[in-house]
């Protein structure tokens, strides 16, 4: 659904002596930047209860839940020190939270503390977020994450940043390796050194010691594709800006406007290898060499898989470099080489068969495990306008929810960090491969522990079973926190892993806010309608080989996603310990609260 203004309603609710106040426009849906949802605002950061006998099919519904989740999570988002640096702009990989209240850890041992690195894949989404806070607002989009002065600000430090180390390591070309958010203890040639923490005073950022001469792809075309949409949506932006505010907006926008064109004229020279071959690691020989017309400087790295030839995200990398890059030193453009990377790619788009209790079949694009992670390019660029595209992934939205429903698990299978009691390494590790093994091309090693984000891509194909599922997920026990979600639970609903990653946050809230497809759809298409001609094409051909002759055969699922049954959840999700003491809520009111404002709303709208 798109976020919409509606007509205007007043609703007061008051029980147990919790007063929820006048809400506007069905909880002020088109929420203000900075501002505070009418549930929050009353204390009730333990939201998601009060959404569980609501009807998720009511678009008031979505609505007021959206804008519940926004505001909590912008606790984490536009807070400085928290998620991103306040002096440079960049993003923190992530978080800690004390485990036992639920609140910020500034410092300590991992899991807590702030984790001053981070990787371009971070910046995607949020250059994402903020080129979705840039548009215009008459142009009745989604909320704001940002105000205007605060997205303005994080944009300024950001590209500060992102000038000097440019400078300093030319031989990235404009990209980014894993960094130190706000600098490094020391960087002695050939020494190991620790990225700096809050205790000390920030400094320019720096390669991270583990990645002083490499740069991965796969990160990087997320992060492309996001500094394209940052810099045209500044650019228009500055075209009507007026008054204070307009030489600082335009200023900005040809500095954004240099950032993308030096990605534009090093991706060829850096990741594309020939023959089709687009690395998934580039080693840097000589990191004073400029990466522009040096292809010779750049080498393939010992990465498994060494080439971005999958289906997943590594192809955000793969279109950048198709319709953006400039192909310097090849004939005619790359006219040659670039059908020889959809060449190479072709044979990695399987089409699998699954089949559900019922004995019906749905056809869908084998996964690498079919972790949700695997469908981030859904929420970058327009792949859901291209109906077979879209009937591909609505199929494996359906076996992704249908088999969490048919295994009894209360959520979804997403690559995370696990629980401390899910043994998927050190400290419940890094749980990667989770997922669905009947249509998986890889062997699922993991199956107990479950992330808020697996949500997103349903969200994306259907919001209101994609809300509906996310929504049960942050019901089980110590889910929410006063910065909104947190990473994972396992499925029994005893433990959770007390973090806050971008990973496993800003996906869901990207998708609740439509993602960049739309956006950057119409960019390509205003700007050269060749380039969105070419998108449809490349990728609509792909499937097209792929899926030739199957849409007879396990096609045309309903657009509507199952829901998730209630009796999901453990019984003790709805005891009191099961929330922590820094973020509960009195559910009862919340509940009669919610289900009020969401009637009232729709009435008012049907006048």
């Amino acid at each position: 659904m798109m976020w919409r203004p509606t007509a205007t309603v007043a609703v007061g609710f008051c029980a147990a002596s919790v007063c929820f106040g006048t809400l506007a426009r069905a909880d002020q849906a088109n929420v203000s930047a900075g501002g505070v949802s009418a549930l929050q605002a009353a204390g009730c950061c333990r939201f998601a209860r009060a959404f569980q006998q609501v009807d998720w099919r009511q678009p008031e519904t979505q609505r007021l839940f959206i804008a519940e989740a926004v505001a909590a999570e912008r606790h984490f988002f536009a807070a400085p020190d928290v998620s991103f640096d306040a002096v440079t702009g960049m993003t923190y990989d992530g978080h800690g939270i004390d485990p036992q209240t639920g609140e910020l850890k500034a410092t300590g041992p991992h899991p807590g503390g702030v984790f001053t690195f981070s990787a371009s894949s971070k910046e995607g989404i949020h250059l994402s977020l903020l080129a979705l806070a840039l548009q215009r607002s008459d142009s009745e989009i989604q909320p704001l994450i940002y105000t205007l002065n605060e997205a303005l600000d994080v944009l300024e430090k950001k590209v500060s940043s992102l000038e000097a180390f440019d400078a300093s390591h030319p031989g990235f070309g404009g990209f980014l390796p894993w960094f130190c958010s706000r600098g490094a203890t020391n960087t002695t040639p050939g020494a190991a050194y620790s990225c700096r923490g809050l205790d000390q005073e920030a400094g320019p950022i720096v390669p991270t010691s583990g990645w002083v001469s490499e740069v991965p792809g796969l990160d990087n075309g997320q992060m492309a594709w996001a500094t394209y949409a940052v810099a045209r949506v500044l650019a228009d932006r500055a075209a009507l800006a007026t008054g204070g505010d307009a030489v600082r907006i335009r200023n900005l926008a040809d500095r954004w406007e240099q950032r993308l064109a030096r990605m534009r004229s090093s991706a060829v020279p850096l990741f594309y290898a020939g023959q089709g071959r687009v690395r998934a690691v580039t080693v840097v020989q000589n990191m004073s060499q400029d990466a522009a017309g040096t292809p010779e400087n750049a080498a393939t790295g010992l990465a498994a898989p060494s080439y971005l030839d999958d289906a997943y995200e590594g192809e955000l990398m793969v279109l950048f470099i198709d319709l953006l890059a400039d192909w310097f030193g090849y004939a005619e453009d790359g006219i040659h080489e670039r059908p020889l990377m959809w060449k190479r790619k072709q044979p990695n788009v399987v089409a699998r068969n699954y089949t559900t209790r019922d004995g019906s079949t749905l056809t869908v694009q084998e996964g690498y495990w079919f972790s949700s992670h695997e469908q981030w390019k859904l929420m970058v660029l327009p792949y859901l306008d291209i109906p077979l595209v879209k009937q591909v992934f609505t199929n494996g939205e359906h076996v992704r929810l249908n088999d969490a429903i048919d295994h009894s698990v209360p959520g979804i299978f997403a690559s995370s960090l696990a629980p401390p009691n899910v043994e998927c390494g050190t400290f419940g590790g890094y749980c990667n491969a989770v997922g669905v093994q009947e249509v998986a091309s890889q062997v699922v090693r993991w199956d107990q522990s479950i992330s808020p984000y697996g949500a997103y891509p349903s969200i994306l194909i259907d919001p209101a079973a994609g809300l509906a599922w996310y929504n049960i997920m942050l019901s089980l026990p110590h889910m929410q926190t006063q910065t909104g979600s947190i990473e994972s639970s396992d499925i029994a609903g005893t433990s959770v892993a007390p973090i806050l990653t971008w990973d496993t946050k800003a996906t869901t809230v990207l998708a609740m806010l439509g993602g960049t497809g739309p956006l950057i759809g119409s960019l390509l298409k205003r700007e050269d309608g060749q380039l969105l001609h070419r998108f449809q094409k490349v990728v609509g051909e792909m499937y097209a080989v792929a899926f030739e002759g199957k849409e007879a055969h396990g096609f045309g699922a309903s657009a509507e996603l199952p829901m998730p049954p209630s009796t999901l959840l453990p019984p003790h999700s709805h005891h009191p310990t099961s929330d922590f003491p820094s973020c509960g809520c009195d559910s009862t009111a919340a509940s009669a609260y919610v289900l009020e404002a969401v009637a009232a709303a729709s009435a008012d709208v049907h006048v």
